[in-house]
């Protein structure tokens, strides 16, 4: 019994793998449906004069939108060029302003002749170790070679020190503060600071061009923190 079941398997299994590989692949053409029939009367399709119609009202939005584009940026350079030709133009005539910016440039040239005259001296004490050379060419040369490797050297790192700052603040200013709303900014606090430096001066006494430097450092500061809050929050 159980071995004429198997042969009947096996027939069965023998007629599956015979029709398999003798079957034959008949292709039937089928013809694809179009989407967009021609019109009676013309022989553009509905589909190509509804594109037409859309290229031609998009490019007439496009040149409208250029069009206001250029105004309102022409508009905005006035505006800019207006207010900071008015605002130099009054710091011109401040007198407190003006002061106020030589005696800040003064301490400015004052700190780095300082620091480059204390550069020199290091540079200067550290050579006196060619003293103890007997042959004074020789410790003549040493001593200048010390003494420009020194001094020249701390006068190198300082600048490359000074560079590296400014290229950071710039970036970030760059990253954070490259729009329209600082130039607001940078006008109001210069129209203060010219228009009403005198009451400034009789309130808080401070430097006008540091304070409108420190008011930039905190704009800045504030700017980098909302921006970092909004990209933790997924606001960007």
């Amino acid at each position: 019994m159980i071995e004429e079941c198997r042969d009947k398997q096996r027939q069965a299994e023998h007629e599956r793998d015979y029709a398999l590989s003798h079957q034959k692949k008949v292709e039937i053409p089928v013809e694809k449906p179009v989407l967009y029939q021609k019109c009676g009367n013309c022989k553009q399709t509905a589909y190509l004069k509804a594109k037409e119609r859309y290229d031609t009202q998009r490019e007439k939005l496009a040149g409208r939108y250029k069009a206001k584009t250029a105004i309102y940026e022409a508009l905005m350079f006035l505006l800019i060029w207006y207010s900071v030709s008015t605002t130099l133009f009054q710091m011109i005539r401040s007198k407190i302003f003006i002061s106020d910016c030589v005696v800040f440039f003064d301490t400015i040239a004052t700190f780095i002749q300082n620091i480059a005259g204390l550069t020199i001296l290091a540079g200067k004490n550290v050579a006196q170790v060619s003293n103890g050379i007997s042959n004074p060419v020789v410790a003549g040369i040493i001593y200048w070679m010390i003494r420009i490797l020194i001094s020249g050297g701390c006068l190198v790192g300082v600048g490359i020190l000074l560079a590296f700052i400014e290229i950071k603040i710039v970036g970030l200013y760059k990253k954070y503060c490259w729009d329209s709303i600082t130039i607001m900014v940078i006008l109001i606090s210069m129209a203060t600071a010219i228009y009403f430096g005198k009451w400034i001066k009789t309130t808080l006494p401070i430097n006008l061009l540091f304070l409108l430097l420190f008011v930039q450092l905190v704009y800045v500061g504030i700017r980098w923190y909302v921006r970092g809050w909004r990209e933790t929050r997924g606001y960007h």
